[in-house]
């Protein structure tokens, strides 16, 4: 009977689903299509949130180095050689087209101005006889008058050459004074270490002329002055070199100079006479009925004269620097006073570039154009530095960007730019990109990018670097 209870028991234990003797109970029922599906969507949602905060992760945004660069940068200098006679702006003014910036010396060229004119009113009268004839007393009148004023366009040319001249021999006279000056220091020097230093060296600092000045004694100090005496002269020597050689450098300009001004002015003087002597012929034969030939002369010697004007008048022009656009000016070279031309102003860097000398303070970008040594190769190099240097246009950012970023560069692209000096931080649109790239062996090629700053920040000047991140 009890085990009949038993089995009728665990028949129905079996019937109910609970589990039986040695058996484990389920933890939960099994589940459902529904419920399962619903599982695999949110599964699959997670994943794709992983992965996609993965990539943004890893796909940092790229960011450039760059700089502040002006839209444009004039290098104004005169277009002929002369002295600076006004400067009227300094760094950080800010200026108007066509203002006037600085003026040189100007009178050679008025003066030849002066006798073309006069030469072009002279050929002008004798043109308009020739093609109107007058008779008689009035013809005759006529061509004395052409006779006074060739006479005295050729006066005028000729004052011009004695001005030349004048001034040629006054600058040349002053800077032979300097040289003079400079040999009678690099001799006395060289003399004075040659006999107190040289014996206790070993060696002269350079080969010396023939002593001029009485030795300076040595002081009688200690071994150790001594040397510190001896180096002091040594080193005093090399800028008597240097000194002299910048001297003569700059006569031997000077000369080349003035020898093309007298070259010019004396063949002024010389058409200037022609057209004299042709309207004194003119009167000599005034009963001599004119000829196709003496009209095409005539109007020859005019269409020359004229000529000439024009070219002086240019050359008056040349005297004075203008504006060419709105701006800032960023630098200016010279002062009043200074030699310059269409090379800039004509200076020295220091000897051997030594620092803190205006060799050794060379500016981000190329304002110098060397054109020629010293001597001994460590002596100055002679430079030319623009007279004036003028920023114009908005400030833009120029940046250098690899190959491999450039597809996501293009006109219009939006940018951040964070000035790494001021702390401060802009917004700029790519504006155009330089199709000449720079290719640095081993490494990759870079474009240069410019882009045009929104708003630019009042601290951000030219020059200074521009970390650029593409959005």
């Amino acid at each position: 009977m009890a085990k009949r209870a038993r089995t009728r028991g665990m028949n129905a234990a079996l019937d109910s689903g609970e589990a039986g003797v040695g058996e484990m109970k389920p933890a939960h029922a099994p589940m459902r299509p529904r419920q399962l599906a619903v599982a695999s969507v949110v599964a699959l949602t997670g994943s794709g949130l992983g992965l996609a905060t993965y990539h943004r992760v890893a796909a940092k945004t790229p960011t450039f180095s760059g700089q502040a660069t002006p839209a444009h940068t004039f290098y104004l200098n005169f277009p002929t050689a002369g002295t600076v006679q006004t400067l009227t702006v300094k760094p950080g003014q800010t200026v108007h087209a066509g203002q006037v910036l600085a003026t040189m010396d100007g009178g050679v060229a008025a003066a030849n101005l002066a006798a073309a004119q006069a030469a072009v009113d002279a050929d002008t009268a004798t043109v308009a006889a020739d093609e109107s004839p007058q008779a008689g007393a009035a013809q005759a009148a006529q061509d004395k008058l052409s006779v006074t004023q060739a006479g005295a366009a050729t006066d005028s040319a000729k004052n011009a050459l004695l001005l030349t001249q004048n001034n040629d021999q006054h600058t040349i006279a002053a800077q032979t004074v300097v040289v003079t000056g400079a040999q009678n220091a690099y001799n006395a020097d060289s003399s004075d270490y040659a006999q107190q230093c040289a014996s206790s060296t070993g060696k002269s600092p350079t080969t010396a002329a023939t002593p001029t000045a009485t030795p300076t004694p040595a002081p009688s100090t200690s071994s150790t002055t001594q040397l510190q005496f001896c180096q002091n002269l040594k080193s005093k020597v090399g800028h008597d070199a240097t000194d002299l050689s910048m001297a003569q450098a700059e006569l031997a300009r000077l000369q080349s100079t003035a020898k093309l001004d007298e070259a010019q002015a004396l063949d002024d003087v010389t058409q200037r006479q022609a057209v004299l002597t042709a309207a004194q012929q003119k009167v000599t034969a005034a009963t001599a009925p004119l000829t196709a030939a003496t009209i095409a002369a005539d109007k020859a010697r005019l269409t020359d004269a004229q000529a000439q004007v024009a070219t002086y008048q240019q050359a008056v022009r040349n005297a004075t620097l203008i504006a060419p656009a709105d701006g800032v000016v960023a630098a200016v070279a010279g002062a009043v006073g200074d030699l310059a031309g269409p090379e800039g102003v004509h200076t020295y860097g220091g000897p051997a570039a030594q620092a803190g000398t205006q060799a050794d303070q060379q500016p981000g970008f190329q304002l110098f154009v060397p054109n020629s040594g010293g001597t001994g190769g460590s002596g100055p190099a002679s430079v030319y530095q623009p007279l004036l240097t003028l920023y114009a246009g908005p400030m833009t950012v120029v940046a250098q960007i690899p190959e491999q970023n450039m597809a996501a560069v293009h006109a219009g692209a939006r940018t951040r730019l964070d000035v790494t000096a001021t702390g401060t931080a802009a917004v700029g649109t790519v504006g155009e990109v330089t199709l000449d790239p720079a290719r640095v062996p081993g490494t990759t090629t870079y474009y240069d990018v410019r882009i045009a700053v929104d708003s630019p920040p009042p601290e951000l000047l030219a020059g200074m670097t521009v970390e650029v991140s593409l959005f």
